[in-house]
């Protein structure tokens, strides 16, 4: 490369840092609108997770684990984003003040000497004031994206561990022989992952203490290089190298520490005044998403919900959600029944060779299967009001307008309801730790009735 093309880059580059903080500017407005849509996607996406699908708590904890750093990671971005804004809205405040006057006439004022000499001394100039905010804007919006990269980076090595725990329970199914060997790995690797990733942290946050020692580091950087790719943290390391480099340590460990310190403060305090009000539901507690007409609609019906919480109609709905977790007990409840899909992966298309031609369909059950899953599942539900069991409801399959939920929806005659107050309660059929079918409190939904 010539020297010409040098003088290009380098000149190119000047350029685009004294005209940087317009591209903050319009990046940190746009990204912070779209940090508040993001977030108000991974509320849904959370609870998404708990009413559509069946995970195990293994896998449960590690999405939750990982979508909660990610969601924190966005709260923390949009802070500094924010505060990068003010800052930046200030630094432009502070050049158009400087278009006007750009020293200040300490005679004009008439302070005694004694103050006029302090505040020579204390109050820095305009143009100083303008390169300290400039050099501190562009730090908080470089820092930014470090600290969303460090909470990543803990997520995805908690999804790194937990994926190479997924792979070797999966291999020791294969055989009984390889059971054993998985044992050796899983005593050998597990716990080599967990020290080697509790060095690379310390390492991190302590700004290289083990890069320092010398025959240390050279064990430590294979390693190195592992985490960097798993945390994804060869993205960010060139930021982080440049901060520490030019940033005294002392500050940098305080930066951290501040940060840390919000952060496990926001997770483990809330701020709340009112003491004499229990924080978990219980049957004197009268929930919203129980009731149709109160229920807010982007909202998923968490086990059931009536039609109204005030009846005055001879007949009255109740929609029973289908949950994604009972197949296995559905499949012991029901033996008999073969669904037209399998709980996962399908494929969208069924083909079938007949008479030497590929007919591509997919598969429907008779009306006769159906009437039978119907029943099936209606049966692992028992309906009461007032202590009234119901034992010839007759359900319907229904997609619920909350969120599209799948379930069963029923009529329920008012005929019986008392005048006032009544207590609707729903059982259900689970299977308990040793596989035996009990019947569960599902739902406890109280409503007024009033004649028609």
């Amino acid at each position: 490369m010539s020297d010409k093309t040098k003088d290009q880059i380098s000149d190119w580059l000047n350029k685009l840092e004294r005209e940087s903080w317009q591209l903050e500017l319009l990046v940190s407005a746009f990204t912070i609108f779209l940090l508040i849509q993001a977030t108000i996607s991974f509320e849904g996406f959370i609870t998404e997770l708990e009413y559509q699908y069946d995970l195990t708590s293994g896998q449960y904890s590690m999405l939750y684990l990982f979508i909660g750093l990610l969601f924190k990671s966005l709260e923390a971005l949009t802070f500094f984003l924010v505060a990068h804004l003010m800052l930046r809205g200030f630094w432009i405040g502070t050049i158009g003040l400087r278009s006007v006057q750009s020293k200040i006439n300490f005679s004009n004022l008439n302070y005694s000497d004694f103050f006029t000499e302090k505040l020579k001394k204390k109050v820095i100039s305009l143009d100083q004031l303008v390169i300290k905010l400039d050099e501190i804007c562009s730090v908080i919006f470089a820092f930014a994206f470090l600290v969303i990269s460090i909470l990543l980076a803990f997520g995805m090595y908690l999804i790194f561990f937990g994926m190479v725990a997924v792979i070797l329970n999966a291999l020791a199914d294969i055989s009984d022989w390889m059971d054993s060997v998985v044992t050796v790995l899983a005593l050998t690797m597990l716990p080599l992952i967990l020290i080697t990733g509790l060095i690379y942290m310390i390492d991190y946050f302590t700004l290289g203490f083990f890069k320092k020692i010398k025959w240390f580091s050279k064990v430590y950087y294979p390693f190195y290089r592992l985490y960097n790719l798993v945390t994804l943290s060869v993205l960010s390391r060139s930021i982080y190298y440049y901060m520490i480099s030019k940033f005294s340590k002392r500050k940098i460990r305080l930066v951290y520490g501040v940060a840390a310190f919000f952060l496990t403060f926001s997770l483990l305090f809330e701020f709340d005044q009112h003491p004499y009000y229990p924080d978990e539901a219980h049957e004197l507690y009268m929930s919203s998403n129980h009731y149709d007409n109160l229920r807010p609609e982007d909202e998923f019906v968490y086990t059931a919900s009536l039609e109204s919480d005030i009846i005055n109609q001879p007949f009255v709905k109740l929609f029973l959600r289908y949950d994604a977790s009972d197949n296995a007990m559905i499949q012991s409840h029901c033996p008999d029944y073969v669904p037209e899909k399998e709980d996962g992966l399908n494929w969208k298309l069924d083909m079938v060779l007949d008479g030497g031609s590929l007919n591509i369909n997919s598969r429907r059950n008779s009306p006769e299967e159906y009437t039978s899953i119907l029943e099936c599942l209606s049966n692992l539900f028992q309906v009461s009001i007032n202590d009234s069991i119901y034992q010839d409801l007759s359900f319907r399959f229904y997609n619920h307008p909350s969120k599209n939920q799948k379930g069963l929806i029923t009529v329920i005659p008012t005929n019986q309801f008392t005048i006032g107050e009544n207590i609707l309660d729903i059982k259900k059929v689970r299977l308990d730790s040793v596989q035996n079918k009990k019947l569960y409190d599902l739902a406890t939904i109280p409503f007024w009735f009033s004649k028609p």
